[in-house]
């Protein structure tokens, strides 16, 4: 062992004196990191014990197999969420015992994502491959995979960036998705044919919104000037609502408003219903459990489909994994936002938002940008 390795061995034991140890259990065939209980005394036996039972529900939780929608309420608790000083230490720790254990192959590992510059994240992704590991307000979140929901099958390498700054899905060189763009009163006025010469296969067009605070459902304000100019330059179009209702009777509400601005028009996307978390106090859909937030969800869905449209769900990492209770919507299309490719999302989806900078001409300043996976206008889908 070099000088090297040796401060990084003593460093990293001091550092773990004051908080909790997890061991990194690394296979022969395979970088399988799983969590076993080992808890450092700083000296309170109290301590000691409340964090090791803690570890132990988590491995046992870990261990378990998952039952259904319950599965997913129940992986965002205590045993699966941690601090960024707590994370920091994950990382410490497996540098730490690799020397320990004389791993050279985690070591290997490990070294080079450190002097790559790789991030946190991006390390903690590679040494949990049996969860999705996230970060939200602060906080690191590790979710078993759910193995009865559907994954997707898209390889990282046939994402291509194109030379306008636009992506799309390639396989063997031949180009497996449409290209398309969503948009709100937030763009202004739009040509149309300006975005149809640029070679635009779609439209995703923002029919109207709840108020996260007032709550009163407002139509948005071009949505009739832009979903005209599309269909009259023959440009496909979809629409999506943002919900904040906070009951079934808001969420059957909703719906109701946008069946009735969808009159005289025809579409051929989605009706898409965008779930996201508003980052305010002041938000009244701040206190909705994971149930009440997927039933309001149904509702909407269901109604769409009613009348006659394709239901779809719009949302992003936090949307899906920690909002609603994605084994229970799971025969609704999924449109994913994910802003850093390689995209890191396990699971199916058939549209993905890759970026809210695009440009596309006929519309001012940026605009967010998409391939979608399905041909929606084809009579076989």
């Amino acid at each position: 062992m070099d000088s090297r390795e040796k401060r990084v061995r003593r460093s990293g034991r001091s550092r773990l004196q004051r908080r909790v140890r997890i061991l990194a259990v690394i296979t022969s065939f395979s970088v399988i990191i799983t969590f076993i209980t080992i808890v450092v005394s700083i000296g309170v036996c109290f301590y000691f014990k409340k964090q090791s039972m803690e570890m132990e529900a988590f491995a046992e939780q870990a261990m378990q197999e998952r039952e259904g929608s319950g599965q997913a309420v129940q992986a965002v608790s205590d045993e699966v969420l941690y601090t960024q000083e707590e994370v920091d230490s994950l990382v410490t720790t497996a540098v730490t015992n690799a020397i320990d254990n004389e791993d050279a192959e985690l070591l290997q590992i490990l070294r080079g994502r450190l002097e790559n510059g790789d991030s946190t994240m991006t390390i903690l992704r590679d040494l949990y491959p049996d969860h999705v590991v996230m970060l939200d307000s602060g906080q690191y979140y590790f979710l078993p995979l759910q193995e009865d929901l559907a994954f997707n099958t898209y390889a990282n390498e046939n994402f291509v960036a194109e030379e306008n700054g636009l992506v799309s899905y390639q396989k063997e060189g031949e180009v497996l998705t449409k290209k398309g763009i969503d948009v709100s009163k937030y763009q202004g006025e739009i040509d149309w044919e300006a975005v149809k010469n640029d070679g635009i296969d779609f439209a995703i067009i923002r029919v109207g919104i709840r108020g996260y605070s007032e709550g009163g459902i407002v139509e948005d304000e071009f949505f009739r000037r832009n979903i005209e100019g599309a269909i009259a330059n023959e440009i496909p179009v979809g629409v999506y609502f943002f919900t904040q209702a906070v009951n079934a009777e808001e969420a059957l509400e909703e719906a109701e408003f946008v069946i009735e601005m969808l009159q005289g028009y025809s579409l051929t996307y989605p009706v898409y219903l965008d779930i996201e978390d508003v980052k305010k106090e002041s938000c009244r859909t701040n206190g909705l459990t994971m149930e009440e937030r997927t039933e309001n969800a149904k509702v909407f869905l269901e109604r769409i489909r009613e009348a006659g449209y394709e239901p779809a769900l719009y949302g992003n990492m936090k949307s899906f994994l920690l909002m609603v209770d994605l084994a229970s919507l799971e025969q609704y299309d999924k449109w994913f936002a994910g802003y850093t490719l390689p995209i890191y999302y396990p699971y199916e989806y058939k549209m993905l938002q890759y970026s809210e900078k695009g440009r596309v001409a006929g519309v001012t300043g940026q605009v967010d940008v998409n391939i979608c996976f399905k041909d929606y206008g084809s009579a076989e889908e």
